[in-house]
């Protein structure tokens, strides 16, 4: 249970740059494009584009909190399982 921690913790942390990374390179990568290309206007599939690669990087910004919350929690119950 302690690795499980560990692992936990450090997904936590190496999400933070990843959420960067989606939101400023997303645009160019071609994640849900499908709708997007569908879109005729290139003005608005520029902006949907944008759009998109900004809630793909709030989504991942969400992880951090959350697994680093899970680690603790693991943790917490990897201690009280060995009686410390």
């Amino acid at each position: 249970m302690k690795q499980m921690s560990q692992v936990l913790f450090w997904l936590g942390i190496l999400s933070i740059p990843l959420s960067w990374v989606m939101w400023y390179f997303g645009a160019r990568l071609e994640i849900g494009w499908q709708v997007i290309s569908a879109v005729s206007d290139p003005a608005m599939q520029a902006v949907l584009r944008a759009a998109h690669a900004e809630r793909w990087g709030i989504f991942i910004g969400l992880w951090p909190v959350t697994l680093m919350e899970l680690s603790y929690l693991v943790g917490k119950k990897a201690r009280m399982d060995q009686g410390v």
